[in-house]
């Protein structure tokens, strides 16, 4: 699959010092640290069993698909042939609607699927919002799917991809650090200066997960040349590729709590 090991990976500020930054004000420095690490521990642990779940399977399918469907001069017959029904409007809206129809029927936990489908639909959103310069202001039906297009290639795979996997990490970096700083303060007072923290600091988790995603960038356009060209991938190519790309990202996790 074009496997390429690229070391520690830069970071624009280390989980540590993020955590700092968010409550430091209410807990002492071994406090911290003690934060820091068992956020990245809990993160690791739903990674070892998220990628045989149906709807994260289900999820991934999705934005292959329609990156495959970019391949073709008809996308939405496509797409319609392998179950993702958007008529011909491919908006972020309607895809949306369709990943929670196609994702919904293929949930084993609610959890895993819902975030999976959430990091889908943040995904596409993020693709559309940085691609849709190049289009015309007013889409009509024809050229709807344009934005998409470049997703069709192993460069456009791996970018959108990325995108799935920062924002998968980056939805579980803020689900245990909400509840492990919940339980590490005393007062309801405290807790709700936190959440308030949270809030206002949302760039910074969202940073730190995009960057942590990039590990699975060294081999995703190899993965998708191989089994994706003008095919959707069978399910068990599509479980393989995510069993590889969250132990990377595990890998990558502990890596950043031992530094």
């Amino acid at each position: 699959m074009g496997h390429e090991r690229l070391g520690l990976l830069p970071r624009t500020k280390p989980w540590r010092r993020i955590v700092d930054e968010l409550a430091g004000a209410a807990l002492p420095e071994e406090k911290i640290d003690s934060v820091a690490s068992q956020t990245l521990q809990n993160v690791r642990s739903r990674f070892s069993q998220i990628s045989d779940d149906a709807g994260v399977i289900a999820s991934f399918k999705f934005l292959v698909a329609l990156s495959v469907s970019a391949q073709f001069a008809d996308p939405f017959e496509f797409l319609s042939a392998a179950g993702i029904e958007i008529g011909t409007n491919a908006s972020p809206y309607y895809l949306a609607k369709a990943a929670s129809q196609f994702i919904s029927k293929h949930m084993d936990s609610r959890e895993y699927g819902e975030i999976a489908l959430s990091a889908a639909v943040d995904a596409i959103s993020a693709w559309h919002e940085k691609n849709r310069q190049q289009l015309l202001l007013f889409e009509s039906d024809r050229n709807s799917f344009d934005t998409w297009r470049e997703t069709g290639n192993g460069a456009g795979f791996c970018e959108i991809s990325r995108l799935f996997f920062a924002k998968t990490v980056e939805r579980y970096l803020n689900y245990f650090l909400e509840r492990v700083l919940s339980s590490s303060v005393k007062t309801f007072t405290e807790r709700e200066v936190l959440s308030k923290q949270l809030t206002e600091n949302v760039d910074a988790t969202s940073q730190h997960a995009f960057e942590t995603a990039k590990i699975t960038q060294s081999f995703a356009a190899g993965w998708f040349n191989k089994y994706a060209n003008k095919t959707l991938p069978a399910d068990a190519d599509i479980n393989s590729f995510l069993r590889i790309a969250f132990g990377k990202l595990r890998e990558e996790l502990w890596r950043e709590e031992k530094t």
